[in-house]
């Protein structure tokens, strides 16, 4: 297999580079692909236009943030919320507009024990896979929404998946959004497994991914979260929310 063939079969040639060729490949058929460039954005004016992107940070106390996705939900988020108050922890709720929106409630009694609530998107969208406008327009519609239920603006984004480019990041820019991923995480396919190993690789500064909402919640995940910030917080750890985490690193 020569460079050309490899390329091509994993992908990394571009249009661009299958033109330049075509001459001696007349065979070969042209890549369909998208310029590496087609996804980005260029701000207009002069002022400073910036998104951070953190996965954990480094207090020097020990601080730690359990955060859910998803949510919320009925079944899901009420029991969080118990096992939360029960250990005393604080979280942040990234939360899903369309979801929020139709269980109203359920924003303001996490906002009322103390806790924060974040943007997830609207309908918990790839924000890789579409334009400007409609990325912008699920995380406006969102950010209303939260801040009408919660009494405060949200200043956090998580974006669906983990996945954000240079349009995802403009947006959060334009909103004065920090973008929050994760350190270690806690599946619902592998709770205890992965209890284990937060338990084995967390420190100061960590953020844990959880869930309340999505195909991730069952009632071995719920366990396994008790155990996870009961295990912690015998060993001296406090759960706060992210802005709360960061602002304790500065």
């Amino acid at each position: 297999m020569n460079r050309r063939t490899l390329l091509t079969g994993i992908g990394l040639l571009t249009a661009g580079g299958a033109a330049g060729a075509a001459a001696g490949l007349a065979a070969e058929p042209a890549l369909n692909t998208e310029s590496p460039t087609a996804r980005t954005v260029s701000p207009s004016g002069s002022a400073a236009y910036r998104a951070t992107v953190t996965f954990r940070t480094a207090p020097s106390a020990r601080l730690v943030a359990l955060t859910f996705d998803d949510g919320p939900t009925r079944e899901w988020t009420p029991q969080v919320l118990n096992m939360l108050r029960r250990h005393g922890a604080k979280t942040t709720f990234f939360q899903v507009g369309e979801r929020a929106q139709a269980d109203p409630g359920a924003v303001s009694r996490a906002t009322d024990a103390g806790h924060e609530v974040a943007n997830h998107t609207w309908a918990h969208s790839d924000l890789t896979h579409h334009d400007e406008a409609f990325d912008r327009a699920s995380l406006e519609r969102t950010h209303e929404l939260l801040t009408k239920l919660s009494g405060r603006a949200p200043t956090l984004c998580r974006p669906p998946y983990g996945r954000i480019d240079s349009i995802g990041l403009a947006v959060c820019a334009s909103l004065g959004y920090e973008v929050m991923l994760w350190s270690n995480w806690v599946n619902g396919g592998s709770p205890k497994f992965d209890v284990d190993e937060t338990l084995r690789r967390a420190s100061p500064g960590s953020i844990v991914l959880a869930h309340d909402g999505g195909p991730q919640p069952n009632a071995t995940l719920m366990q396994q979260l008790d155990r996870l910030v009961g295990s912690m917080t015998d060993s001296g750890y406090t759960f706060v929310t992210v802005s709360e985490l960061l602002a304790a690193s500065r």
